[in-house]
């Protein structure tokens, strides 16, 4: 179920998953009328699902159980046609769209996460972390600086900070659902490192994206010179060591996706920050799909290029703690 990037022929199935996602979300339910609902939360998904993969990133897991799009900062306005569709379809209900949620107009310099839905079936596999991790790591490689997005459900909230998202605000809009707008920083390339302004979180988010490109260049602008890594089977000291590693393990699992999950903050201080996680993987080795999850523990100092890791801890779970197809 590693995810990658949807074709035109992955979009149909993929409105139907987000219809089903998103039946008894807050959202969708104080926006769209109550008169054919779930065809009206159909068509409005398939219409952004294809305007989002004309512009955009699309991405799902297996036959668009989950699916995840994106907008760049420079997405065209849709078409006039497009807009008369939206309309027709919110009905009465037009005027409790917040201008922010029609893909016209995504905030300056940063990408806008559109959606992301996993059939409630599917729900609560990882689906959605891995979703996020990649469509956050795609973004980076084609140049974000950042992604920002809206979401009525407190859960999802837990979910995003997990990736390094921040709250911009809170609030009620039009005697609706609450809303949370979100914000996650990318690394600032070609600079070492992210924005001095970047919290740790931000910059573990920033790693964890950078991984799954499969680019060690990425990596390494998030990472100190004499970085230290415990792998289960080796241990790194140094760029040239850590590099080496990390190139031979995609080499021997070239679609390698990896997340984490349970993210704790052991300290978070001026100018030392610790974080301990669940780590998991998946991939195809000669031809057969294999997963793994572990704990990880990272250890980030502040620097003039902002945080950077210096320490990575990775060892097994504790037995029972969680199934594993492979050791990690």
């Amino acid at each position: 179920m590693t995810p990658r990037l949807a074709s035109a022929d992955d979009l149909p199935t993929s409105a139907i998953s987000l219809a089903a996602a998103f039946e008894h979300y807050p959202w969708t339910r104080h926006v769209i009328p109550e008169e054919n609902y779930h065809q009206r939360l159909h068509d409005l998904q398939l219409l952004y699902l294809e305007y989002a993969h004309m512009h955009g990133i699309v991405a799902v897991v297996g036959n668009g159980e989950g699916v995840i799009a994106l907008l760049p900062p420079d997405a065209p306005e849709p078409d006039p046609g497009m807009i008369d569709e939206i309309v027709r379809l919110h009905g009465d209900r037009i005027d409790r769209l917040d201008h922010a949620d029609l893909p016209t107009d995504p905030p300056t310099g940063a990408w806008r996460l559109e959606t992301l839905g996993v059939l409630p079936n599917s729900q609560g596999s990882g689906i959605a972390s891995a979703l996020l991790s990649f469509a956050l790591a795609e973004a980076a490689r084609r140049g974000g600086a950042s992604v920002e997005l809206d979401t009525s459900d407190p859960r999802n909230v837990r979910l995003y900070e997990r990736h390094g998202f921040q709250t911009i605000t809170h609030t009620g809009v039009g005697g609706g659902p609450p809303v949370w707008k979100m914000r996650a920083n990318f690394p600032h390339a070609p600079g070492k490192g992210c924005s001095p302004e970047t919290t740790a979180a931000e910059a573990l988010s920033a790693y964890l994206a950078a991984t799954n490109t499969h680019d060690f260049d990425q990596v390494e602008k998030l990472l100190s010179s004499d970085a230290v890594y415990f792998f289960g089977d080796a241990t790194c000291i140094g760029l040239t060591q850590v590099r080496d590693y990390f190139e031979r393990t995609w080499a021997m699992i070239p679609d390698e996706h990896y997340w984490a999950e349970k993210i704790q903050w052991v300290t978070d201080a001026d100018q030392a920050a610790v974080a301990t996680y669940t780590y998991h993987w998946k991939g195809a080795i000669e031809g057969e799909m294999r997963s793994g999850a572990g704990r990880a523990t990272n250890v980030f100092m502040r620097t003039e290029h902002g945080w950077l890791l210096t320490h990575e801890h990775l060892s097994s779970l504790p037995s029972g703690d969680l199934r594993q197809e492979t050791d990690a």
